[in-house]
């Protein structure tokens, strides 16, 4: 943060534009010919969002755009992970961008950008996520089933804090009902060659799996092996040590390594399209034989702007669950709809 800090001050020393309250000085030059003045919100999954007083806020698709300008210090990510941070000067290159930086200037690929972040933009600016909910009602059998999903993530300098919260709640004529709730905080930290440190944190109730609550911290490693404007994949792997209370049980303790995949697409053709997928395992490092897997997947439909219909999947398995009321695997999907932000 220090350096960024300083980075920002060197640029309004050196006479170059604003941090609080950005003109829309930005100068968007279309590969067709078009051009337009405008102020640079970011670049994300293959789309350039930009401000102007004529359109408001759209997205325009990367590869449509031939170069950029702008006088207001922005931050540059390649698909290698380095970054770079720096003012974009004026070019005629199709393609090609050229940042100047406190070290000088860079001219980097355009097409292997795959985001532009505004330096010191405000805490709200920074965050992105969404919410949707879902409801299913069986005539035959009376059964009845909520579903509430949250996730926002906040977008620093080389690292993300992400938070989600997963609640499903079912009943049905003459059963017990069923109550599951997840909560995650997922920290990582990014460094140059597409590594990344990341601390885990989760808390968990499964009634179908007679888990009362448990509760994990863990940390490790990871590297993206796949990053493009589009798509991401990457794996991690590290230590996690939690406390879980079952309904015949008292507070068991564990020590688990933990090795991950995590998975993400976009499609920019309408209707849009994102699938996400991310998959857990851990063994248990004091309970020998025993493994337990954390997998879901997410195809998310967009409906109109910001609004989407969702389809769900999870997955939850226990090899040997130390309670005799525990099933081993509990899994499910869900249909909903949600606003994005």
């Amino acid at each position: 943060m220090l350096s960024r800090r300083l980075m920002v001050l060197t640029f309004v020393v050196l006479g170059i534009h604003p941090l609080y309250g950005r003109d829309k000085t930005d100068i968007v030059y279309f590969v067709n010919g078009d051009v337009i003045h405008c102020e640079i919100k970011g670049l994300a999954r293959g789309k350039l969002t930009v401000k102007s007083i004529g359109f408001g806020t759209i997205n325009i698709e990367w590869d449509k755009i031939a170069h950029i300008e702008s006088e207001n210090p922005y931050q540059f990510e390649l698909q290698s992970g380095i970054r770079y941070l720096g003012a974009v000067a004026p070019g005629e290159e199709s393609g090609k961008i050229e940042v100047q930086t406190l070290a000088g200037t860079n001219r980097l690929d355009q097409a292997r950008i795959v985001s532009i972040e505004p330096v010191e933009e405000s805490f709200f600016e920074r965050l992105e996520g969404s919410i949707d909910i879902g409801y299913d009602f069986t005539v035959a059998s009376s059964a009845t089933s909520w579903s509430l999903n949250a996730e926002t993530t906040y977008l620093g300098e080389n690292y993300d804090t992400k938070i989600a919260f997963d609640s499903l709640y079912k009943t049905q004529e003459g059963a017990e009902p069923v109550n599951r709730q997840h909560f995650d905080i997922t920290y990582s930290r990014h460094f140059r060659g597409r590594w990344f440190s990341v601390g885990l944190g989760q808390i968990q109730k499964n009634d179908n799996q007679a888990l009362e609550l448990r509760g994990l911290l863990g940390a490790g490693i990871g590297r993206r092996l796949v990053q493009t404007s589009r798509t991401t994949f990457s794996l991690l792997g590290g230590t996690a040590f939690s406390n879980e209370k079952f309904t015949d049980t008292d507070f068991i303790q564990n020590v688990e390594i933990f090795g991950g995949v995590l998975f993400d697409t976009f499609r920019f053709n309408s209707p849009e399209i994102q699938i996400t997928a991310s998959a857990l395992f851990l063994p248990n490092v004091l309970d020998a034989g025993r493994v337990r897997i954390q997998a879901e997947a997410k195809l998310r439909l967009e409906l109109f702007k910001d609004l989407f219909w969702q389809l769900s999947f999870y997955e939850s398995f226990d090899s040997d669950p130390p309670s005799a009321l525990s099933n081993r695997n509990d899994f499910g999907v869900t249909t909903s709809f949600g606003w994005s932000f």
